[in-house]
């Protein structure tokens, strides 16, 4: 792996709560999570923190968990980051 995407990997960080996340992500990182597919719920990430979904992490075992947003059920984790 390139020394980029190793320093990547390092930042990703597991969340499955809202809270916690919207104080996490104003130091920055990537966050591995649930995600309920659903627009509104990458609209109200992207307004309340500035941060968007990067993608959907298929070297990742996808689990079915609960959307830290909607409380929804969700069938997999996606990579969520704020530009700089």
């Amino acid at each position: 792996l390139s020394i980029r995407r190793q320093r990547q990997m390092c930042k990703e960080t597991e969340c499955d709560n809202y809270d916690e996340f919207k104080e996490r992500i104003k130091d920055g990182g990537f966050f591995l999570c649930h995600w309920d597919g659903t627009e509104e719920t990458e609209a109200r990430i992207k307004e309340d923190t500035q941060a968007t979904i990067r993608c959907v992490p298929f070297m990742f075992e996808q689990t079915e968990g609960v959307d830290m947003v909607s409380g929804k059920p969700a069938k997999h984790r996606v990579i969520i980051a704020r530009s700089y």
